[in-house]
C-alpha cells in the first residue's frame, strides 16, 4: 500500500470512530438541552398560574379558564411536597407541584409535549451527520489533492532513480523542490549516486587493470615453466616440482578468470544481447566436453522437450551452461549418469555423483567446494548465481534417488 493511502486510510478510520462517537453524544446532549428548556417553561407556566389561581375563587364543577388538557388541579388528601417533581411520562415531560388556595392543598400539574421536540431532534440529527460526512468526504478529497501534489516532487525523484544507471557517465540530476525535506532527500541521493558511480568506475577499472596486469607475469611464468621442464639433464625430483608450480600457475590463471568474470558481472559489463537459442549452445558444449566425458565412461542422456530462445549476453549464456555441465562431469563417478533436460522454460542438468546431498544454505557461496576435486576453483556455481539474478532466472538444487538436480527456470 502506498504511503499516500496508508495515510488516508489512517484520516478515514479516525474520522468515521469520531462520526460514530460524535453522533450519539450530540444526540443526547441535544436532548438533555431540549428537556432542560422544557423544564424551564414548565416553571415559567407555573410561576405564572400560582399568583392568578389563589386569587381565584375555585369551585367543584365550574370551568375554569386557567385549567385544560395540559393543566390540571386537583385536591390532594395530604399535605403534599415541599418541592416541585419534574418527570418524564410517555412522550410527555410533567411538572408536578403542591398549592395552598383557601386553606386547602391542591396539586397541580403541568405537561407539555416532547413529541415534537423528539421530531426536531432527529431531524438535527439527520442534517448534523449529513454534514459531518459531508465535510469527512470533503477533507478526505482535499487532502488526498494536496498530499499527491505535495509528493509530486518524491515520485519525480523515484522516476529519476529508476532510470538512472551506475555506468552512466553523466551524474544524476534530481532538481530542487520547495519542500525542505525534499531537497535534503534529493542532495543526500544524488551524493550517493556520485559515490556509487565513483567506486562503480574504480571497481571496472581495477577488473580491467587485474585481467591486463596477471595475465601477463602468469603469461611469462608458465613459459619459462615450459622452457625449464626441456632443460637438459632433468632429474624426477626436479620434474615433479616444475610439474607443481605449473598446475599451481594453471590454478591461479582459472582463479583470475573466475573472479574477474564475477566482477564484470556485478558491475553490468556485459550489456550486448541477441537472441540465442539455448538447447544449440547446449549441444556445442557437450560436443566440447565429449572428451571428458568418454574419458570418465559417463552415461549421456539427453532429453529435449522443449525449446527455449533468450535475449541474453552470448558469453554469460555459455558460461551459465557450461559450469553446469562441467560440474557434472567433474564431480561425477567413473561410469556415472548426466541427464540434460530442457521442458516448461527450464534447463536441468542431473548426474550422479556423491552419495549425500550437497548443502543447500552455502551451495552457492563463493569457494564452497563439494568435492576435494583440486581443479574445482569453489567458484562455478556463484558465477551461475550471479548469472541467474542478473537475468531474473531462478535456480534450484535437489537431491533425489542418488542424482544430483540444478534446476535453472528461464521462462515462466
Amino acid at each position: 500500500m502506498k504511503l499516500l493511502n496508508k495515510t488516508i486510510q489512517y484520516y478515514f478510520i479516525l474520522s468515521m470512530v469520531l462520526l460514530l462517537v460524535a453522533i450519539p453524544v450530540f444526540y443526547f446532549v441535544l436532548r438533555k438541552i431540549v428537556i432542560a428548556n422544557i423544564d424551564a417553561d414548565l416553571v415559567a407556566t407555573k410561576t405564572q398560574l400560582i399568583p392568578r389561581l389563589r386569587v381565584m375563587e375555585i369551585k367543584p364543577g365550574d370551568p375554569n379558564p386557567l385549567l385544560n388538557n395540559d393543566v390540571t388541579l386537583e385536591k390532594s388528601q395530604g399535605r403534599g411536597e415541599a418541592s416541585d417533581s419534574l418527570y418524564t411520562s410517555e412522550s410527555h415531560r410533567l411538572l408536578s407541584s403542591y398549592l395552598v388556595i383557601n386553606q386547602e392543598t391542591y396539586r397541580l400539574q403541568i405537561k407539555s409535549s416532547i413529541a415534537n421536540h423528539q421530531k426536531l431532534i432527529g431531524s438535527i440529527i439527520i442534517l448534523q451527520s449529513v454534514l459531518l460526512i459531508l465535510l469527512l468526504a470533503g477533507l478526505l478529497l482535499v487532502n488526498q489533492g494536496l498530499a499527491r501534489r505535495i509528493w509530486k516532487p518524491f515520485y519525480q525523484t523515484l522516476r529519476k532513480l529508476r532510470a538512472y544507471k551506475v555506468d552512466d557517465a553523466a551524474p544524476l540530476e534530481l532538481g530542487s523542490s520547495a519542500v525542505a525535506e525534499f531537497r535534503e532527500l534529493n542532495t543526500a541521493v544524488e551524493q550517493l549516486a556520485e559515490r556509487s558511480r565513483k567506486a562503480y568506475v574504480a571497481q571496472k577499472e581495477f577488473a580491467e587493470n587485474a585481467s591486463h596486469e596477471m595475465r601477463t607475469p602468469l603469461a611469462i611464468f608458465q613459459g619459462k615453466l615450459e622452457l625449464l621442464m626441456q632443460t637438459d639433464p632433468l632429474t624426477e625430483e626436479q620434474a615433479d616440482l616444475i610439474t607443481d608450480l605449473a598446475t599451481a600457475s594453471q590454478r591461479m590463471a582459472r582463479l583470475n578468470r573466475g573472479l574477474i568474470l564475477l566482477t564484470r558481472i556485478q558491475n553490468g559489463q556485459f550489456p550486448e544481447t541477441e537472441e540465442i537459442d539455448v538447447k544449440r549452445t547446449a549441444e556445442h558444449l557437450l560436443d566440447q566436453y565429449q572428451a571428458q566425458i568418454e574419458q570418465k565412461n559417463l552415461q549421456l542422456e539427453k532429453d529435449w522437450l522443449d525449446d527455449i530462445s533468450l535475449t541474453i549476453n552470448r558469453t554469460l549464456l555459455e558460461v551459465l551452461l557450461g559450469n553446469l555441465l562441467s560440474n557434472a562431469i567433474r564431480h561425477n563417478i567413473p561410469g556415472g549418469r548426466i541427464v540434460v533436460k530442457l521442458a516448461n522454460g527450464a534447463f536441468t542438468v542431473r548426474n550422479t555423483g556423491q552419495p549425500y546431498a550437497l548443502p543447500e544454505d552455502r551451495i552457492f557461496e563463493r569457494f564452497t567446494k563439494s568435492s576435494a576435486d583440486t581443479d574445482s576453483m569453489g567458484l562455478g556455481l556463484e558465477i551461475v548465481n550471479k548469472i541467474c539474478a542478473l537475468y531474473g532466472f531462478s535456480i534450484h538444487y535437489s537431491y533425489e534417488n542418488q542424482y544430483h538436480s540444478f534446476t535453472v527456470q528461464m521462462k515462466s
